[in-house]
């Protein structure tokens, strides 16, 4: 290894873009970049499809007791801002627990410092990844499971409690400008 030690260097000593080429070459730049588009496709999907689940649930429950029944959404009214942030909430719990996998392959793909010689041996030496398929395909490594398990329960809070926040203030925003 560069460093005489047999270890890969650490983070810290590789500060600049130039560090990163010269160290493990340019294929470093893309790294964790199928694992980041999977994890926000596998969010966005989630987050979206079940909000608008949600969302439709809502409508059709306010529109239960409506005489005549309505046969548009726009006939039933504009829903409660609270109502729609805590469904954005639970959504954003839902999809981070969804791609909470992809995440962590792509933090701990983006904090490995390999550098370019040892990669051209793995590739010359037909070097298999560990793990079985499904992990090897989306870049999850083995030994991140104990991770996994820990980090996903502050994962879903924190992204719940963003996408209330965020869309909260979106529908607090449109009010405020909406009555002036």
């Amino acid at each position: 290894m560069m460093t005489g030690s047999g270890r890969p260097p650490s983070v810290f000593d590789v500060r600049r873009p130039l560090d990163i080429i010269s160290l493990e070459g340019w294929d470093a730049l893309w790294r964790g970049l199928r694992s980041g588009v999977v994890r926000d496709s596998i969010f966005g999907g989630i987050f979206f499809a079940s909000w608008q689940c949600l969302h439709q649930a809502m409508l059709v429950w306010k529109a239960v007791n409506m005489d005549p029944p309505p046969r548009y959404d726009e006939e039933i009214g504009p829903l409660s801002p609270l109502a729609v942030s805590l469904a954005a909430g639970f959504s954003g719990s839902i999809a981070a627990a969804a791609s909470h996998g992809f995440d962590t392959a792509r933090s701990r793909s983006q904090c490995i410092v390999l550098p370019k010689y040892v990669a051209m041996e793995r590739k010359l030496l037909k070097w298999n990844r560990p793990g079985k398929r499904f992990d090897r395909l989306t870049g999850i490594h083995p030994a991140d499971r104990n991770i996994l398990f820990r980090g996903i329960w502050p994962r879903m809070a924190r992204s719940g409690i963003a996408s209330f926040i965020i869309v909260g203030s979106y529908f607090l925003g449109i009010n405020h400008l909406a009555l002036r």
